[in-house]
């Protein structure tokens, strides 16, 4: 791992054609706790903290959404890898980060895998049941029954999903969120960016997926209809966490995409 007051901060593991995973909003590198492993078998995988999450540092004063692709690329340039080709896998929030780096990265981006992505720019009529962690106060029992609350309405559907490490975990991410993800996971950005990449894409959404409005067979044929070359896919027992809540099956389906031949 690397950190420092100029760079991104990441792990490296494995070896091969270069992988770069890009985690969700309220995350970190740890959003792939349960692929890096797998996919390190066969890439050399680079999983990354962006900019204002995890163990990298704060943004700059005054880079609001609109600049935060562009300030991602910049940072980017830090790391090696990034002037050849190389994959890309991106969670969530962090699809639509990574939407806007295609464009800019252009034909050094091989292929693309992005899972669950946000970005869709719908509008929901009810919006996700959440709680406020101020509701809790400074009991830590309260505290860990929001956690599990919100786990449940946005990012996990099984209820044995949450564990007491994952619930762990949780309270990092969101003591080490410094940037508010939702602009841009609200935003329509994610399909206009993707009509502009040529690269091989393919789309992951878990069967539950809690973000995918109004409902997962619109958004995927929302998305075909906008992006038909791309690869739709939908992962058993997963919500939006899909990568973690069914990750052997993600991490087949993301190994099967990359290295089939096009």
């Amino acid at each position: 791992m690397t950190r420092s007051e100029s760079t991104i901060a990441y792990s490296v593991t494995g070896a091969g054609e270069n992988l770069l995973l890009v985690h969700g909003g309220t995350g970190s590198r740890k959003h792939w706790i349960r692929n890096t492993a797998v996919l390190a078998e066969h890439y050399r995988v680079w999983a990354i903290d962006l900019p204002g999450f995890g163990e990298s540092p704060d943004l700059p004063p005054g880079v609001a959404s609109e600049q935060y692709i562009d300030y991602v690329y910049e940072q980017l340039q830090t790391l090696p890898f990034t002037h050849e080709p190389f994959l890309l896998g991106a969670f969530s929030f962090g699809s639509v980060v990574s939407s806007g780096l295609a464009i800019k990265f252009g034909e050094r981006i091989k292929k693309m895998s992005l899972i669950g992505p946000a970005g869709f720019g719908i509008k929901r009529a009810i919006p996700i049941d959440t709680r406020s962690m101020r509701s809790a106060g400074n009991s830590l029992e309260a505290q860990n029954e929001v956690m599990r609350h919100n786990l449940k309405a946005i990012m996990l559907y099984y209820p044995e999903s949450i564990t007491d490490e994952m619930l762990a975990m949780h309270r990092v991410h969101i003591n080490e969120t410094r940037f508010d993800s939702r602009p841009l996971s609200l935003s329509p950005l994610l399909l206009a960016n993707l009509q502009q990449v040529n690269c091989p894409l393919q789309i992951l959404w878990g069967e539950h997926d809690q973000y995918a409005h109004p409902h997962l067979e619109a958004r995927m044929q929302l998305t075909q209809d906008t992006l038909p070359s791309a690869t739709l896919q939908m992962i058993a027992r997963a919500g939006h966490w899909a990568q973690y809540e069914n990750a052997p099956a993600i991490n087949e389906a993301m190994l099967h995409f990359f290295s089939r031949a096009e």
